[in-house]
């Protein structure tokens, strides 16, 4: 377990580290919220230090459940540490301040704030900091930790070309630094963009750090609309579709390796199913008043971010223009593997549909003879397809209870599914947008503490794998 509170220990590190940035931001501009979160970050990074000096140079190997149990570990606490400056810099209190800080880190997007203009610019930027560094998690932890050991039906392959190091250590290392690396520099040239095209600095930042995490925080009331900028919007509508595609993927293309281009065909169909449903969209929002332009381009945009799971709106209600159940199912459905976006992904939607085509097919045609199954240029063996299915079985009982449960503050029990969905495919703007119903739903600030808290587990759950939690609790694996 020395392993486990060692990488703890650099987490916190690396959020002792990001506390600095608001805080700096805070005094700047005269905002009180600016030392308290100096002083958090103080005590933050003492402890952190502390636990890391104290473990350094003790044995620290990790065995299979003590990798799952880091990842765990990890997603469960940092939120309680992040919401502390929150808490104490706003009237959200601490529950609102966890839940505010759960949406961050597992780029949720739901919000307690109600009006973010009267939010001070030091945790408008925190929470946009947390959305940035949960992308970064969630990269680190699937790569690092997820797919070397298969869960969920993950799959390492493909994963040399990011660490490329010989060795167990050496390549886990270039690996962590690459997507570091890459995930720094998308951020960067995001926000380089949106500056260029006139946005002011510290938005131009604050959405970068939460585009590229598939994040769907804003600094300012009222979306993307409030900007008016046509440019800016088609930047963010590229990053979000980096953001949802496979980090592998972009360091093949990065590095011209055309002959593993076909590997990596869950990040092809992200684009192609954001296309398709921009598309829909766009057939749905064109009106006499609009142009055809006007209306592809919106209706593009919302389509590239209902599939990354992002929940950004160019106008308000726009992600409820088409029917409420294909909505819910392209949020579901989500991004490729090894990306930030929430969702099931779509590489296990793809191997469930190979794999029921061929049930079809052996019903048919009993005695054929069929080879290995395989979805664009991934193949999937017994027991990937076991893990894909209990999965999806593990996944819709989470968000059957979430629904449930919130079905007994929520006014309908669509409501309460939205919700549920909205948590766990962390795609929290899909509750807020505009539904065609009568009923005024309650906002995230009106929930009650109960429902606050099954949308932070369903949150935390969604994001990273809830077969990891099936797996922590193996006994079986403990003893090994």
């Amino acid at each position: 377990m020395i392993g486990v509170f060692y990488i703890l220990s650099q987490a916190l590190g690396v959020v002792g580290f990001a506390l600095l940035v608001p805080a700096a931001i805070g005094i700047v501009a005269g905002d009180p919220a600016g030392e308290v979160f100096l002083v958090i970050a103080g005590l933050v990074g003492f402890v952190a230090g502390a636990a890391f000096f104290a473990l350094r140079g003790r044995r620290r190997k990790i065995a299979r459940i003590h990798g799952v149990a880091t990842v765990v570990i990890v997603w469960v606490g940092l939120p309680f540490v992040a919401a502390a400056p929150i808490a104490w810099s706003s009237s959200a209190g601490y529950l609102g301040a966890l839940f505010e800080a759960s949406s961050g880190l597992t780029t949720t997007g739901a919000t307690v704030f109600a009006a973010l203009s009267e939010v001070g610019p030091a945790v408008l930027f925190w929470r946009a900091e947390l959305q940035w560094l949960g992308g970064l998690f969630t990269l680190l932890t699937f790569t690092a930790i997820l797919a070397p050991l298969g869960i969920g039906g993950l799959s390492s392959r493909g994963l040399a070309v990011v660490g490329r190091q010989t060795g167990d250590l050496g390549r886990t290392i270039h690996l962590l630094r690459d997507v570091v690396v890459v995930y720094a520099l998308g951020t960067g040239a995001c926000a380089g963009l949106l500056f260029t095209v006139g946005l002011p600095a510290f938005d131009a930042f604050s959405l970068a750090l939460s585009t590229v995490s598939t994040g769907g925080f804003m600094p300012r009331d009222g979306g993307l609309s409030v900007y008016a900028n046509a440019p800016a919007n088609a930047i963010v509508a590229i990053f979000m579709l980096i953001g949802a595609t496979s980090i592998v993927w972009h360091r093949v293309v990065i590095d011209r390796r055309s002959a593993k281009l076909s590997e990596h065909m869950d990040s092809y169909w992200v684009i192609i199913m954001a296309v398709i449903v921009g598309l829909g969209y766009a057939a749905v929002l064109l009106e006499p008043a609009s142009t055809l332009l006007t209306a592809i381009g919106e209706g593009l945009f919302t389509g590239i971010s209902l599939i990354t799971t992002t929940g950004v709106e160019v106008h308000s209600g726009s992600l409820a223009a088409l029917p409420g159940s294909l909505v819910l199912f392209f949020a579901v459905a989500g991004g490729a593997a090894l990306s930030t976006a929430g969702g099931l992904k779509l590489y296990r939607l793809g191997a469930m549909l190979v794999q029921s085509t061929g049930e079809l097919h052996r019903l048919v045609f009993p005695n054929s003879v069929r080879g290995e199954a395989r979805f664009g240029g991934m193949s999937y063996d017994a027991g990937a397809m076991r893990a894909i299915w209990a999965n999806l079985a593990i996944s819709a009982i989470v968000v059957l209870v979430a629904a449930v449960v919130l079905s007994l503050q929520l006014p309908t029990i669509d409501s309460a599914l939205i919700a549920a969905v909205a948590a766990f495919s962390n795609i929290g703007p899909l509750y807020a947008a505009e539904w065609p119903v009568d009923e005024i739903w309650p906002h995230f600030v009106e929930f009650d503490g109960l429902s606050k808290s099954v949308m932070i587990v369903t949150m935390i759950l969604g994001r990273i794998e809830v077969f990891v939690f099936v797996a922590m609790f193996s006994i079986a694996d403990w003893r090994m």
